[in-house]
């Protein structure tokens, strides 16, 4: 998925500041053997200012080359639907974890697959499959009904994944 500017930034500046915090620490430790007398730490912390500084917009520029150079995981527009649709189940619906793990195994998938096999139906009837109350029945258009078919499952997966991280997936 494609990075954008912000996290470029946010990303830079996190590791840069770790860095600064070193730089500053080896400077103070260091340079006074090196050079055979006490370094002001005034001086100490104006130097790591500046070397922090080029660092963040060295790591920044750096990230935005790899990004046009296309340094990515190149996710198409319908697998981007896929993770968005799920992120919306964590964050829109408060659907978490400990939600999904309250369904049986297997229940997410199961509606997942409903989906993708009744994809573009105009019937508001649900399949005689489908595991829930009625009214979640909530069909649109065709590919709108599959991107939801695969966040479901891909739930289905990361509970599987938690399951078996907890020793009872198999």
């Amino acid at each position: 998925m494609k990075q954008s500017r912000t996290t470029s930034l946010f990303k830079s500046m996190a590791s840069t500041a770790t860095g600064f915090g070193i730089s500053l620490a080896a400077q103070w430790l260091i340079l006074p053997h090196l050079i055979g007398a006490p370094v002001p730490i005034e001086a100490n912390i104006s130097f790591a200012l500046i070397m922090t500084a080029l660092s963040v917009a060295r790591g920044y520029v750096l990230e935005r080359c790899f990004e046009a150079l296309g340094w990515r995981i190149r996710l198409s527009p319908f697998l981007q639907a896929v993770i968005a649709e799920r992120r919306a189940h964590l964050d829109r619906e408060g659907w978490d974890d400990a939600h999904d793990d309250a369904h049986r195994t297997g229940e997410l998938a199961e509606a997942g697959a409903m989906y993708a096999l009744h994809a573009g139906t105009q019937s508001k009837t649900p399949p005689h499959e489908w595991p829930w109350a009625d009214d979640w029945w909530k069909p649109t258009a065709f590919r709108r009904d599959l991107v939801k078919a695969c966040a479901l499952i891909v739930s289905e997966g990361d509970k599987f994944d938690r399951d078996r991280k907890r020793g009872r997936g198999k």
